[in-house]
């Protein structure tokens, strides 16, 4: 038999035509997998998990354009699968023809998503200037929602009523593609996950797949499965889009995802379990439960949807409702207009803050308050309750599973926090109330921020947005880069900045997204380098780091490392050594990442005034407190092992520890923290920092860069191997070449030593 067959049987559900009573489905631990699942689906589960979050890189096909580098970088919250807060929000953009119509102007050229980034040389392509049409999207939670492919069309087909014949001012319809009920998406535009999978991999990262379950005149294997019922079971057949495109224009071989990470990676968007609901309510949660009911609320967001695997709890009616014109946002979809939103599942809703598809409202009560058009009635049915009444209705909205983080962040209330001598614990024994100060600083490191403050613009709501790899406080992927952007004249080279110097990701809500300016011919990524071992550095002597400085190449080896001082103190942190202390590297990150602000006398790295309407300072002198001393006793990455001795010796022979020094100030961070001009082309790189040539950058500590990449300071070096061969120029050149004259078996050696740091 045919792998394909074979693949798709080993994965296809027991064909069950009627429900069998309530879906074995609810986990206790969140990531798990639904408990009906045998052996061999459980190993495609897992495998499809590492293929959740596997970090792509350009030499495998991210790009050209993209959002992000994993399905887990916007599916994380709390765990892989999840959903995100608002620095993953992306935008649909469009532009309105001579003749009225709205057309596609995103990035990729065939889809309306606007892509951040782009591989290099570009780095970011902006949208027209005409562009009319800005959507924001928020990233939608996966736990469960795969088990919508076992449910019916005659069961969704029995909820709508398109033309409100029953007169209640409900008219639900299904939305469809290739003539098949929708399910999947904020507008159930797609019919099944294989299109809704394959659609995201190409818009949001650049990730090229071939059709898994649609005919294929030609080849009768593939129409075999389709007869099957392929993947999802006998209940229905799913049919994938057959245009979305399978080629890019990048210089990795298409399809850029193999046939077996497609179909694990679907076996575990699939059975993704539902968190565990409260077995038991309390008086409260049953009146809240009562009053869902009342109000009108489970006119749409019915509690129970039959299907083939069990009766499904997921209060939703995987129709499209008008929401108003409040909520609209003229992006349609199949037939569903601007206004019309499916009914989103609410098991586990109280995990998946922001709310709503555009993840305007902070909290369920704004979620609630603001449905419109068919979900008026309700609305105005829960702003008429007493205040304890509308607790009670929140109560039971917490009841349906899951616990709520409150922005806690991504870590899990229940997990151990990590202790000495595990990654991202501490560097030292604390005592107990330095203990305490370090865990409120760890809490405040991954917690999201709402409300009055972020922003306007910014590109994370929290330290763990950009440091997170491969534990909290670690690095970011490029997904995570900050875009640098200027203008250099072609004619005498002459650099100067457009008024802004760095595009933010994203913005509150209400407001549209920086554009990059059409001036804009200079685009430099900053990438987040990881802040474990910050406490470390600080502690390092001055004239530990002033001693080796040869600003003027005294010596004669090439190398003129010099120390970059900010005012009489020295530079350590950043990739221009533009920051002196941890404090303020924890200001100027809240102030530039976050658009927060902290008490000017706590550190220079602030503002008094950043422009918004929040009082200034914006972040309590407790709080700045706490980060910084999370990060001064944050433990450096933790080494692999000693390595290779041979790789040891290559290492100095061939004068990377000219730079990389081994030890500094009794640390071993294999760096001189001192200032280099490395670049290959200073002028195609913005030049911001005063007293900085544009090519000169900090030497990046080598500890546990194994799990730091990607490489350089703009990322564009997916592994060590290319960061030293396309980064390593002007005082690294000699380096470079005695790197690319060694024999294979030393260049092995050599990489073996430097990834055991």
């Amino acid at each position: 038999m045919h792998i394909w067959l074979l693949l798709a049987l080993a994965c296809r559900p027991d064909p069950r035509p009627d429900p069998i009573g309530d879906a074995d489905i609810f986990v206790d631990r969140l990531g798990d997998p639904v408990p009906f699942l045998d052996d061999d689906r459980l190993i495609g589960f897992e495998h499809g998990r590492e293929v959740m979050v596997r970090a792509f890189t350009t030499d495998r096909g991210l790009g050209p354009f993209f959002n992000a580098d994993s399905c887990a970088s916007c599916h994380q919250f709390p765990v892989a699968g999840g959903s995100a807060p608002r620095y993953r929000d992306f935008w649909l953009v469009k532009r309105e023809r001579w003749d009225g119509a709205l057309e596609n102007v995103g990035t990729n050229g065939s889809s309306p998503v606007r892509n951040l980034y782009a591989t290099a040389p570009a780095f970011h392509m902006a949208e027209p200037i005409d562009a009319t049409v800005y959507a924001r999207r928020n990233t939608p939670p996966g736990f469960g929602v795969g088990l919508f492919a076992f449910v019916s069309e005659q069961t969704i087909l029995e909820y709508a009523d398109p033309d409100d014949a029953d007169g209640d001012g409900i008219s639900g319809r299904p939305n469809y593609e290739q003539d098949q009920i929708g399910r999947f998406g904020y507008k159930s535009q797609a019919t099944s996950l294989e299109s809704f999978n394959r659609g995201a991999l190409l818009n949001q990262m650049g990730i090229t797949t071939d059709p898994m379950f649609y005919t294929f005149p030609e080849d009768p294997e593939r129409q075999a499965l389709q007869w099957q019922g392929g993947l999802m079971g006998t209940a229905w057949a799913q049919v994938a889009a057959p245009d979305e495109p399978t080629v890019d224009d990048d210089d990795v071989r298409d399809p850029e995802m193999s046939m077996r990470d497609q179909i694990d990676l679907l076996l575990f968007s699939t059975f993704l379990g539902v968190p565990r609901p409260t077995a038991d309510l309390s008086p409260a949660q049953e009146n809240g439960a009562q009053l869902f009911t009342s109000l009108g609320c489970a006119d749409c967001h019915r509690p129970r949807l039959d299907a083939t695997v069990g009766t499904l709890p997921a209060y939703t009616d995987l129709l499209i409702h008008d929401m108003g014109p409040e909520l609209a946002d003229q992006i349609a979809a199949g037939l569903a207009s601007g206004s019309e939103f499916r009914t989103q599942p609410l098991w586990g809703v109280a995990l998946h803050g922001p709310w709503l598809h555009d993840g305007r409202a902070d909290t369920l009560e704004d979620a609630i308050a603001w449905h419109g058009g068919e979900g008026q009635a309700a609305a105005d049915a829960w702003a008429a309750l007493q205040a304890d009444e509308q607790a009670d209705l929140i109560a039971f909205l917490h009841a349906l599973g899951g616990s709520d983080p409150q922005g806690a962040g991504a870590t899990y209330v229940e997990d151990r926090p990590p202790e000495v001598g595990e990654p991202g614990g501490p560097d030292a024994l604390l005592s107990d109330a330095d203990q305490a100060l370090w865990l409120e600083g760890r809490a405040l490191f991954d917690r999201t921020a709402t409300g009055d403050g972020l922003g306007p613009l910014f590109n994370a709501d929290s330290c763990r947005a950009c440091h997170q790899d491969p534990v909290l406080g670690g690095a970011g992927g490029l997904d995570t880069n900050v875009l640098r952007f200027g203008h250099r004249a072609a004619d005498d080279g002459e650099y100067e900045d457009l008024g802004s110097t760095a595009l933010p990701r994203v913005s509150v809500w209400g407001e549209r997204p920086m554009r990059l300016p059409d001036e804009a011919n200079i685009i430099e990524p900053r990438n987040p380098p990881t802040t474990m071992g910050m406490g470390a550095i600080g502690r390092i002597p001055e004239e530990s780091i002033l001693r080796n400085a040869d600003p003027d190449d005294v010596d004669g080896d090439g190398v003129s490392g010099r120390v970059r001082m900010i005012g009489d103190v020295v530079g350590r942190y950043g990739w221009k050594a533009q920051i002196p202390a941890v404090s303020d590297f924890v200001a100027d990150a809240l102030l530039n990442e976050k658009g927060l602000t902290v008490d000017p006398a706590l550190s220079d790295f602030t503002m008094v005034d950043d422009g918004d309407a929040a009082a200034d300072p914006e972040e309590s002198d407790q709080t700045f407190a706490a980060l910084t001393f999370y990060l001064e006793h944050l433990a450096p990455p933790m080494g692999v092992g000693v390595g290779s001795e041979a790789g040891a010796a290559t290492f100095d022979r061939i004068g990377c520890a000219d730079c990389h020094t081994p030890e500094l100030g009794g640390v071993a961070l294999y760096s001189d923290l001192l200032l280099h001009d490395v670049a290959p082309d200073a002028m195609l790189l913005v030049s911001q920092d005063e007293g900085v040539d544009p090519g000169e950058f900090r030497t990046p500590p080598l500890w546990g860069v194994a799990e730091t990449g990607p490489y350089l300071h703009d990322g564009s070096a997916p592994t060590l191997e290319t960061a030293v061969t396309e980064g390593h120029f002007g005082e690294a050149a000699s380096s470079r070449q005695a790197y690319l004259d060694l024999t294979a078996a030393e260049q092995a050696d050599l990489w073996d030593f430097v990834r055991a740091r």
